[in-house]
């Protein structure tokens, strides 16, 4: 069992998982949820994670220098939100259900050891 099943056990809300590495240029592993119909073609994820480098690494982990740890970044569409976090010699992408995120991403930094969500 892999990195993308231990995460998909964590929420049910939880659609797809892609595993990058450190990098965030090669997809190690994608694993969607048994019984769901996925809401984009395979060529559709591939091209999505492709944008996911140049985006995660150039224009925000070097404003890391500024603003401290770059810790996830979240983006809400109608039909679900992808999630992508950092986590030990890993980066993760994450399709989930609409609603909150926060709870999710805080199970899986409690899962992997690491803070990925700030107090209020």
């Amino acid at each position: 069992m892999g990195l993308c099943d231990d995460i998909l056990k964590l929420d049910d809300r939880i659609r797809f998982v892609a595993h990058l590495d450190k990098t965030m240029k090669n997809v190690l592993e994608m694993k969607q949820r048994l019984g769901l119909r996925s809401l984009t073609d395979k060529e559709s994820d591939l091209d999505f994670f492709g944008f996911i480098e140049p985006v995660f690494v150039k224009v925000c982990a070097d404003s890391e220098k500024y603003f401290g740890d770059l810790k996830s970044v979240r983006l809400n569409f109608g039909k679900c939100s992808i999630v992508f976090l950092r986590i030990p010699n890993a980066v993760v992408g994450l399709s989930m259900e609409p609603g909150p995120t926060t709870p999710i991403v805080d199970k899986i930094g409690q899962k992997y050891g690491v803070k990925l969500t700030q107090d209020t």
